[in-house]
C-alpha cells in the first residue's frame, strides 16, 4: 500500500474512485459520506474508512469544478461525463466530515510526529477550503 499526502495518494482512495466510475452511481458519493458521518469515531473508524471519505469529498471539491491536482483523469472524466450537479447539502456534509478528520482520527495519528503531518493537514484544510469556495 502506498501513502502520500494528498488524498489520492494512497491505494485505498484511488480504489474507491475507481470503483465509484466502474459503478456508475452517482448515489454512491452520497452514501459514502453519509455511512461515514453516522458511523464516524474519533477512536474507531479505521484509516481505510478514512480514505475512502476523503475520496469521496474530494469527488465533491471535483464537482463543484475545484478538483484537487491530483484527481484521477478517469474519476474527472466520468465527473463531467455524467454532468453531475453540486448538492449543498452534500457539500456541507462532506465539509463536516473533512473537519472531523482534521480533529480527530486514526489517519491524523498517522501522521501526528512524521514528517509529514504539516503537509497532511495543509491538504485537509485546502479541500475544506475549496469545498466552501462558490
Amino acid at each position: 500500500m502506498s501513502w502520500g499526502i494528498s488524498n489520492f495518494e494512497n491505494d485505498t482512495s484511488l480504489e474507491w474512485a475507481e470503483e465509484l466510475v466502474q459503478s456508475n452511481k452517482v448515489a454512491n458519493i452520497a452514501k459514502e459520506i453519509d455511512n461515514f458521518l453516522k458511523n464516524f469515531k474519533p477512536t474507531d473508524t479505521d484509516m481505510m474508512t478514512c480514505c475512502n471519505f476523503l475520496a469521496a469529498a474530494e469527488t465533491v471539491a471535483a464537482i463543484k469544478e475545484d478538483p484537487a491536482d491530483d484527481i484521477p483523469e478517469t474519476l474527472e472524466d466520468w465527473i463531467t461525463a455524467n454532468k453531475i450537479k453540486p448538492d449543498e447539502e452534500l457539500i456541507k456534509k462532506a465539509i463536516d466530515g473533512v473537519n472531523k478528520i482534521i480533529r480527530g482520527s486514526e489517519i491524523k495519528e498517522m501522521y501526528i510526529g512524521s514528517q509529514l503531518y504539516d503537509d497532511w493537514m495543509e491538504v485537509q484544510k485546502d479541500l475544506v477550503q475549496r469545498l466552501k469556495r462558490g
